[in-house]
């Protein structure tokens, strides 16, 4: 897998027309997570922390259900650039589903200046940044303290964030299970995973930040790494400008949604709904091997 990402767009846009995907039913909104967890550890928290938790020279932020059990999915929240951790978990509704399923979020904390008078950061641009570490080390604390599922740590992540929710997959497959990710810009170079990894790509028709083009660009950098990818289906659903899924041979997934109008912005109301519940369903069903 050692191509430049400019000969894997080309490659698989040639191979575009035989290799498209077997889609797979969503799961019912409210379904409750079916995951056999692993056996908690003793000593593990299950306690709830509403402020910022300093760490590594940053701090995150952590949602962890009333009621949640050791064992429970992880799930990593990244905000994009000109934004932090309380933005993205204002916005973004994982709160309300993580209680809805009894799974945690952290929310992680870039440290690229944006030269932004509040100071609000960003995320490096390198695949091999310190971010990617200090999001690995975020993970380690959280998944010690609650004991979650190490094979059940998950990737989302907005524009810049979603960016670094790539680079992070890519880097550290041992350590996430998948992602799916809304707006992202483009996606790593000069990194190969060591296995697939599924992913979900979610955009705006009328996103001007993030236009479509660069969106895809992740799939067709995720079914580059999964490939191969086979059996376009597309995923239904309604005021959608484009949806397909692929099925890889490595018992993987890649999905791409495009919806009508929108912006940059983190969708909001049923849409944000019901990209979350395609989300959490993509989630579920690709814990890591």
């Amino acid at each position: 897998m050692a191509y430049s990402l400019t000969k894997r767009l080309a490659a698989l846009f040639g191979a575009s027309c035989a290799a498209l995907l077997l889609a797979v039913p969503a799961a019912a909104p409210g379904s409750a997570d079916n995951a056999v967890l692993e056996s908690p550890a003793t000593g593990c928290s299950t306690t709830p922390v509403p402020d910022n938790v300093p760490f590594d020279g940053r701090y995150y932020r952590v949602h962890v259900p009333v009621g949640v059990s050791a064992g429970a999915p992880l799930v990593v929240a990244i905000h994009g650039g000109y934004d932090r951790p309380e933005g993205i978990e204002a916005v973004s509704g994982w709160n309300a589903l993580a209680d809805q399923h009894k799974f945690i979020v952290v929310y992680p904390r870039g440290i690229k200046t944006e030269n932004k008078p509040d100071g609000t950061p960003g995320w490096g641009w390198n695949a091999d940044a310190a971010d990617v570490t200090h999001i690995k080390k975020v993970v380690t604390e959280v998944s010690t303290k609650y004991c979650a599922a190490p094979n059940r740590v998950h990737l989302t992540g907005h524009s810049n964030g979603g960016q670094m929710a790539s680079r992070a997959a890519c880097t550290a497959p041992e350590v996430f299970a998948s992602g799916a990710v809304y707006a992202p810009a483009p996606p790593p170079t000069g990194c190969d995973p060591a296995r697939a990894v599924s992913w979900a790509v979610f955009a705006s028709a009328n996103d001007t930040t993030v236009i479509e083009p660069i969106a895809y660009s992740h799939v067709m950098y995720w079914s580059w790494e999964n490939r191969p990818c086979q059996n376009e289906q597309p995923g239904g659903g309604t005021d959608v400008k484009d949806s397909r899924h692929w099925d890889c041979a490595s018992g993987t997934e890649v999905l791409w949604r495009v919806y009508n109008g929108g912006s940059h912005s983190w969708p909001t109301g049923a849409r944000r709904t019901e990209m979350l519940n395609r989300m959490w369903q993509l989630f579920q069903a690709n814990p890591r091997p």
